[in-house]
């Protein structure tokens, strides 16, 4: 059976709002259109096969794939979501995230739906069941606190904001840094308040954070089945900017890169089995932090954010099917400002002097979508060694004008 894949990347904002049917729009159509609001749909392709179809809004042309599948991986059909394509009603649906409006959908299509309960996807993704379970097993942020009212917010910021980096409030459903607020000292200012008073009726409790010294951050990725072991499925190491936003993820790093992070690895799947236990199954992806602390020492946090859904490490793990053997890789995303009047074809063309020499760089986004040019885009680099594979991804960013920080794992 064909795999229908839906990139709902929105799903995190159904969620806050309870994933209320009745805020969707009752047209089919639109409610596709609505679900698929994203230029990133063609992500999929990491992970699909040729009888697979990616759901997209607008026309995307397989050829832009072509260096990938002259690598050996394998090209998906692309289709537009509008489609009333008839060989679509025998598919099985595979979303970003599962939600009411998802299931919807895929039921108004004719599609399977193998699902987990959309409350218990909703109480799992939560950033409040993130800090409960931290709590009830010791393992996060000394200062951390949840409030479930402005009264109470700004009690535990009166209480706990002079920390020396300043502190993060988060609401309850957002994904990396969205739905977020820096902020430092003991009161709240007017935006934040304002921002956190629409949160807390709009979603639900706030995390009180405080801000820390962070050395590298990875991503753990578990599959939990219906019946079964939850099982490690790849350790992607994460690669974000001076601002705070996801560049990529690495994969196939070697032992030594990737042993700092066994600890996080066996919480995460102590997790997924209490997530299973609850009525949760499928993708996982664990967030976890390597940070100083205010005395130097290096510490952990193990879930630092909990995503039962898919996430781009685990998408990134696709890219292991082209990759020869004893090499390490990763996936790097950028926005269409960092190429300003250029093709990210001829930019790659540019590059090609510079890069290491045995290092190789492949588009992974299309050129246009619809009559509409790309304004997120991916490349992938492999590389024989770790060593050459970051300086690949230097070569890259800073030809792109992006400051990533280089992470320094400390066993």
């Amino acid at each position: 059976m064909s795999r229908i894949f839906l990139g709902n990347f929105n799903f995190e904002h159904e969620l806050a709002a309870a994933s209320d049917l009745r805020a969707l729009p009752h047209s089919g159509t639109d409610r596709a259109a609505e679900l698929l609001g994203s230029d990133r749909n063609w992500a999929w392709i990491s992970i699909a096969e040729p009888e697979d179809i990616v759901l997209t809004d607008a026309e995307i042309v397989a050829a832009d794939f072509s260096q990938l599948a002259k690598l050996g991986l394998p090209i998906p059909r692309f289709m537009e979501i509008v489609s009333q394509d008839h060989s679509l009603s025998h598919g099985r649906l595979v979303p970003w995230g599962w939600t009411d409006g998802v299931r919807a959908l895929g039921q108004e299509r004719g599609w399977e739906c193998v699902a987990p309960p959309t409350s218990i996807v909703r109480r799992v993704n939560s950033r409040v069941f993130r800090f409960e379970v931290e709590r009830e097993w010791n393992i996060g942020l000394a200062e951390s606190a949840a409030a479930s009212s402005l009264d109470e917010l700004e009690a535990i910021v009166q209480r706990s904001g002079n920390t020396p980096r300043g502190w993060l409030l988060k609401a309850n459903f957002g994904m990396s840094g969205r739905e977020a607020r820096r902020g430092r000292g003991t009161r709240l200012d007017d935006n934040t308040r304002n921002w956190a008073q629409r949160r807390l009726k709009s979603a639900g409790p706030i995390i009180f954070e405080p801000i820390v010294e962070r050395v590298a951050e990875a991503g753990i990725q578990i599959e939990i089945p219906q019946i079964g072991k939850p099982a490690l499925i790849g350790i992607t190491p994460l690669l974000v900017d001076r601002s705070g936003v996801y560049r990529g993820s690495r994969f196939a790093c070697p032992d030594s890169d990737i042993a700092a992070w066994q600890p996080a690895v066996e919480t995460g799947l102590h997790l997924a089995k209490r997530l299973q236990g609850l009525g949760y199954f499928g993708p996982l992806g664990i967030d976890t932090m390597q940070y100083r602390d205010d005395r130097g020492n290096n510490r952990l946090r193990p879930l630092q954010d909990l995503n039962a859904r898919y996430t781009m490490g685990r998408l990134a793990l696709g890219f292991l099917r082209i990759l020869p053997s004893g090499w390490c890789g990763s996936w790097l995303h950028f926005g269409a400002k960092h190429l300003p009047g250029r093709s990210l074809a001829s930019r790659i063309n540019d590059l090609q002097t510079l890069l290491p020499q045995e290092s190789r760089v492949i588009p992974s986004s299309p050129r246009r979508i619809g009559a509409q040019s790309s304004t997120h885009y991916a490349v992938v680099v492999l590389a024989p060694t770790i060593e050459i594979l970051k300086r690949g991804e230097s070569t890259v960013f800073g030809a792109l004008g992006i400051v990533v920080d280089e992470q320094t794992c400390e066993n």
